[in-house]
């Protein structure tokens, strides 16, 4: 493994060189004149359309998917429908999912208006040129001086849970400039881009994004950012929009090449030898294979001699390659106890923090090969992303083989009677229950995307003295919602000899999951918040007693957790037509709130869970003093999670 770098953690280094790159010499000034003189501009039609995408790789033997259909139709079938290839796409009609409608969006203070006109997708907004000029220059403009501008939306990113949108720079050919507006899929609407994401009073900067060297490296196939140095321009090819063939299985020219012979055919069908010219993960060993995902699905960072190179011509990475190679791979000091890592927790611990938890489990979705390979069951054993996962035979909902939604997951490899036709004697729980499904605790969901709770990928087994010291949730009371960390530390000493841990008065007497929700940071209350609609969590604590503490997070600081406490206190009943909009919480939202709280009252005389762990007195109502002492001492501290 190469050295590590110096300092290795400021990762917006690379990104800051392109960004400077293409802010040349032009001035507020002019760019003022041209919005004055021009007002709203057209300055594209559907022809330019593919002309503001990126281009097609010169070099790198890409061939794109195209080429791999005609021998290999049904796994370019089963490619084609999932969201990987819906990652990155041209901004036609069949692939927009937003409403183009004249909608008109605030974010941070600015006006953007979206518009559909035939085929064509248009988005009134302040110029990004001179936005980026203004941010990244570190410029002390007025935002509201900013002329605005009338630009073809020509590129999508994501087709699944939401859809951002990119639009084309008037002054530098192919770079797209991000539309910091987010179309959620499910609830059929437009929020600010900041909205979307769990950030810091302290991590509120615009967003400003260039998708050309931030973006590329992950949602498309060999994205070259294609740095000039002599100009400072980018001049931006791929080998394919979106996660394609060839990002799994390496450039596919010299494959095709030698595949048009027939004979050559022939003779690779008949023998049992891999292919030279091509990749197959499934043939690689368990690390390479899941390197593979790794390229993307990773804390990591270029080395230093390979930034340059990846700016100007691409990935020098290829399936089958030893990532680290090319990449620094990060894990967590807790993980990866070096002395490098250690300072670097020193002098950047906001970092790590953005990223895992303090116990140093994964806390930011997208990362599952960090989570995995810091697992026993990859260190110690022969566990891949391909233990469970197919990009082909799957759903795309998660791409899961079938059956690895089920503890078979783990008893594949886990095969003891005490894992399989005696699993009682080791979980405790019903045979058929979900407090015996393995990915329950030994994966729960506590990393964070994507508005939701995720399951960790950070294999391990639950125990009380993260949550105890550093405030981690555990699976056992992500579950019982209306347990103490108490009765989940005693029940773990009682069945696996686990040492006890010292816990503070509140974590003997009120829920685990209260305090999460009601006195935890940002990350914790999201997280607990999910699991209040989570229906395994419903099942086994009850649901009736829920909606009370669900509904304060409505006046919560950040707006995700807004979000997620709204759409889950509307899978408890009595709540289900709970209208309210998280990014405009009315001035009386406490009056809101309140108004639902006494609604529980009354349609939940007698809950089905009393007792002072859940601030409930035994005829039902709430203890009020002991609910606003938890709120009064909410953890503020700035949270981001770099997702």
């Amino acid at each position: 493994m190469p050295a590590p770098p110096s300092h290795p953690l400021p990762t917006a280094g690379l990104a800051l060189l392109l960004a400077l790159a293409v802010v040349t010499a032009w001035t507020l000034a002019a760019a003022r004149k041209a919005g004055q003189s021009e007002g709203l501009r057209h300055t594209a039609n559907l022809a330019r359309l593919a002309a503001d995408l990126p281009g097609p790789r010169s070099q790198g033997d890409y061939v794109t998917s195209a080429e791999c259909r005609a021998c290999h139709p049904g796994e370019h079938a089963s490619w084609h429908r999932t969201f990987h290839r819906t990652m990155t796409q041209a901004a036609a009609p069949e692939n927009v999912l937003g409403a183009f409608d004249g909608t008109a969006v605030s974010s941070d203070g600015l006006l953007y208006r979206v518009i559909r006109d035939g085929d064509a997708f248009w988005a009134e907004m302040p110029d990004p040129d001179v936005m980026m000029y203004v941010v990244q220059g570190g410029r002390d403009i007025p935002m509201e001086e900013i002329p605005r501008v009338r630009l073809p939306v020509v590129m999508t990113t994501g087709s699944h849970h939401y859809q951002t949108y990119w639009v084309a720079s008037e002054r530098y050919d192919r770079l797209l400039q991000t539309l910091p507006l987010v179309w959620l899929i499910a609830d059929q609407r437009w929020i600010p881009r900041e909205e979307a994401f769990l950030r810091g009073p302290g991590d509120r900067g615009r967003f400003i994004t260039q998708w050309n060297h931030h973006c590329i490296r992950c949602h498309s196939t060999g994205g070259n950012p294609g740095l000039d140095l002599e100009s400072g321009q980018l001049r931006t090819e791929v080998g394919e929009l979106g996660i394609a063939c060839e990002a799994c299985h390496g450039p596919g020219e010299a494959h095709v090449r030698r595949h048009r012979d027939p004979i050559e055919r022939y003779r690779a069908l008949l023998s049992d030898q891999p292919d030279p010219t091509i990749v197959n993960p499934a043939r690689l060993d368990h690390r390479r294979s899941s390197q593979v995902c790794g390229q993307c699905h990773a804390v990591s960072i270029l080395q230093d001699e390979v930034a340059m190179e990846y700016a100007r011509r691409g990935p020098l990475f290829r399936p089958g390659d030893d990532l680290e190679a090319t990449r620094y791979l990060i894990q967590h000091p807790r993980v990866d106890p070096t002395p490098e890592r250690r300072q670097e927790w020193r002098e950047n611990p906001q970092f790590f923090r953005e990223r895992w938890w303090d116990d140093g489990t994964i806390l930011a979705g997208g990362r599952e090969f960090t989570g995995m390979s810091a697992s026993a069951c990859y260190r110690r054993g022969t566990m891949s992303c391909l233990s469970c996962h197919s990009m082909h035979a799957s759903d795309p909902v998660d791409q899961l083989i079938p059956g690895m939604d089920t503890s078979h997951a783990c008893t594949q490899c886990h095969t003891e009677p005490r894992f399989t036709t005696e699993v009682q004697r080791h979980t405790f729980h019903a045979p058929a229950s979900t407090g015996s499904d393995c990915l329950n605790c030994h994966m729960p969901h506590t990393t964070y995307a994507l508005l939701k709770g995720i399951r960790s990928h950070q294999i391990e087994s639950p125990h009380a003295r993260a949550s105890a010291r550093l405030g981690v949730p555990n699976a056992c009371n992500l579950c019982h919602l209306d347990r103490t960390l108490a009765w989940t530390a005693e029940h773990l000493e009682r069945w696996y000899g686990q040492p006890r841990v010292p816990l503070t008065d509140e974590q003997r007497s009120t829920s685990a999951a209260l305090l999460w929700l009601l006195k935890g940071h940002a990350a914790q209350r999201v997280i607990a918040s999910w699991h209040l609609g989570w229906e395994p969590a419903l099942a086994a604590s009850g649901r009736d007693w829920l909606a009370p503490f669900q509904a304060e997070l409505l006046a919560d600081s950040y707006g995700v957790v807004r979000y997620v406490a709204e759409r889950e206190l509307r899978k408890l009943p009595g709540f289900e037509s709970t209208r309210y909009d998280f990014l405009n919480p009315a001035n009386d939202v406490r009056t809101d709130i309140r108004a639902l709280q006494d609604t529980w009252q009354r349609l939940t005389p007698n809950p089905t869970r009393t007792g002072p762990e859940i601030l409930l007195h035994p005829d039902g109502a709430l203890m009020w003093d002991r609910l606003a002492a938890l709120l009064e001492a909410q953890d503020q501290r700035p949270v981001t999670v770099k997702e």
